[in-house]
């Protein structure tokens, strides 16, 4: 129940922690010598100029895609027309008489409503239909301006995502800057009487969160690359784009590569005038994931994580629950 309650505080807060954990190694090594300030800060300008990068990429592609989408629509139509029900079938038979009864219905209530004034005309004289009818009284009202009620509800949904990431932000810094401090804080506190089992449990969590962060950007980066390049050469347009889009949402568990896949197997049924595209691209999708799920993540996480495949699920399951897509990408770290 706190965990619910609070989730607008401890999610920037987990995030954050997580964050520190990928980024202390790297301060740590900078710290030798640059200093400890000049370190935080330099880090967190390369994560920032590789966040902007990443954006301006995706926001370039995202244009360049939107212009060509006209030039997509006679195969997109072709394609429509080839997933149409036959017209013999079963289903299709089930579906004509659908929409048979759904026209029958409609036509029956235009006409009981057609015929209800006649019908209460013949039934009341003038008198009575002057008295059943009282006035209705008329609210004047100031026109809406849509322009000002569309800005408000933008910027209330982006702020409120900009916020939470200035929060992270700020977080991270301070805990970059103060990680040796909080680490003793955090020992004394849940340790009392137990220093040096705490203290080796501490030092056991966050190596592996730090591996298993650091193995997981290694792996959803070569996993976005191999398909970036794959839909280059399969001929899928704006093969960056969604080479970008499947490693980042690869970090998502379980649901996050056939995301990614979606709109790329969509755009290649567009842009291709017969099959072998589509079936390219999904082939290129199951054969990247058979290979990540069986060979390249058993291996280099199960060292990592050293949390049994069942225990992993049921975590994915109740931190969704209770953070929603947030709690699923931070399940595995948390756990």
């Amino acid at each position: 129940a706190v965990l619910y309650v609070g989730r607008d505080i401890l999610i920037p807060i987990a995030l954050a922690a997580l964050i520190t954990f990928l980024l202390s190694p790297v301060v740590g090594r900078l710290e030798q010598w640059l200093g400890r300030i000049a370190s935080v800060l330099l880090v967190v300008l390369m994560l920032f100029a590789l966040i902007g990068a990443i954006g301006w990429m995706l926001t370039t592609q995202t244009i360049d895609l939107a212009a060509k989408l006209p030039d997509y629509q006679a195969n997109i139509e072709a394609k429509m027309r080839a997933f149409r029900i036959p017209s013999g079938g079963t289903f299709a038979r089930f579906s004509q008489s659908l929409q048979h009864l759904q026209k029958t219905m409609s036509s029956s209530q235009e006409t009981t409503a057609k015929n209800e004034p006649a019908r209460r005309s013949r039934t009341l004289d003038p008198a009575e239909t002057t008295a059943a009818q009282p006035p209705v009284p008329v609210k004047i009202m100031e026109p809406e301006n849509r322009l000002t009620s569309f800005a408000q509800a933008a910027l209330s949904s982006l702020l409120s995502p900009l916020g939470r990431g200035a929060l992270v932000l700020l977080l991270v810094i301070f805990m970059l800057l103060k990680r040796e401090d909080l680490r003793g804080r955090l020992v004394r506190l849940i340790g009392q009487g137990r220093i040096s089992a705490t203290t080796r449990a501490m030092d056991d969590a966050s190596t592996r969160v730090a591996r298993y962060l650091a193995m997981q950007l290694l792996v959803n980066t070569i996993y976005g690359t191999c398909v970036a390049v794959g839909l280059y050469f399969i001929g899928v347009p704006n093969a960056a784009l969604w080479g970008a889009l499947a490693g980042i949402l690869r970090f998502i568990p379980y649901v996050g590569p056939w995301l990614g896949a979606a709109m790329p197997l969509a755009l290649s049924l567009a842009v291709s005038n017969s099959w072998v595209t589509p079936i390219l691209t999904l082939g290129l999708f199951v054969t990247l994931e058979v290979i990540n799920s069986n060979a390249v993540e058993p291996l280099l996480y199960a060292s990592s994580t050293g949390v049994s495949s069942i225990a992993l699920i049921v975590a994915a399951v109740f931190w969704t629950w209770l953070w929603g897509p947030i709690g699923l990408v931070l399940a595995t770290p948390l756990t």
